[in-house]
């Protein structure tokens, strides 16, 4: 068996908010002080329906953690606290590596 890619259910756990440093900000392009969050994704757990029961078995414990610069995405990120998402993981091609 084969496979090209892992789809892993997690659900936004925890959001931070904080300001960057001057010079994080003005190597990112945005004003300051620039927008930064820190966001920790677990697994959906299978007492969140039987819906969940399958995906928690598989990844029954893990946490993903990502600092975020791009306000669009902090944003996006903000509005998901609480609910559940999607992650893929897929190979790169080289060429874009």
């Amino acid at each position: 068996m084969s496979i090209s890619k892992v789809t892993a259910r997690f659900y936004v756990r925890e959001v931070k908010r904080f300001a960057a440093s001057v010079s994080q900000a003005h190597a990112s392009g945005w004003a300051n002080p620039a927008p930064r969050i820190e966001v920790v994704m677990s697994p959906v757990s299978g007492a969140k329906g039987p819906q969940n029961e399958a995906w928690s078995s598989a990844t029954p414990s893990g946490e993903v953690k990502l600092t975020v610069g791009n306000p669009e995405a902090a944003a996006w990120f903000d509005s998901m606290l609480g609910k559940d998402v999607a992650i893929t993981f897929e190979e790169r091609p080289e060429d874009e590596t």
